[in-house]
């Protein structure tokens, strides 16, 4: 795709967002970031890393993980079960909300791990959208 504005000469896009480009990302795991491995306790550490500089939380998926042929006891976070749900173990979606809440009151921006091709086999949408999602 190429920019137009008038009177100026085509603009390709930036790759990413102007904010992303100078940010201090830092990837969390919520299973894994505290003892209780839950949203409501890593927001608490929320403050910590503002002050340590981070810009940016970038959440590995925090979505159910699918029951069907599971990898071991835990499942892997990337056979994904409901792309529009919270996995339970890491709290409710309100949970998330103040999460979300917290981060923002704090300047931090977050962004979710999304891979839109990495489902379990008994994802929701399997069933829902068969014929034009999955083949």
């Amino acid at each position: 795709m190429v920019l137009v504005a008038c009177g100026t000469r085509p603009q390709q896009p930036a790759a990413h967002p102007d904010w992303s480009y100078n940010s201090v990302v830092y990837e969390m795991n919520v299973r894994q970031y505290t003892p209780e491995g839950t949203l409501a306790a890593a927001a608490r550490h929320l403050p910590r890393l503002r002050e340590l500089g981070v810009d940016v939380v970038w959440l590995m998926p925090v979505y159910p993980i699918g029951i069907k042929e599971r990898k071991g006891t835990l499942g892997s976070y990337y056979a994904i079960s409901d792309y529009e749900a919270v996995n339970p173990e890491f709290g409710t979606l309100e949970d998330f909300d103040r999460f979300l809440a917290e981060a923002h009151r704090l300047g931090l921006r977050v962004i979710l791990d999304w891979v839109a091709n990495h489902t379990s086999p008994d994802a929701r949408w399997i069933e829902e959208r068969p014929a034009d999602w999955y083949v």
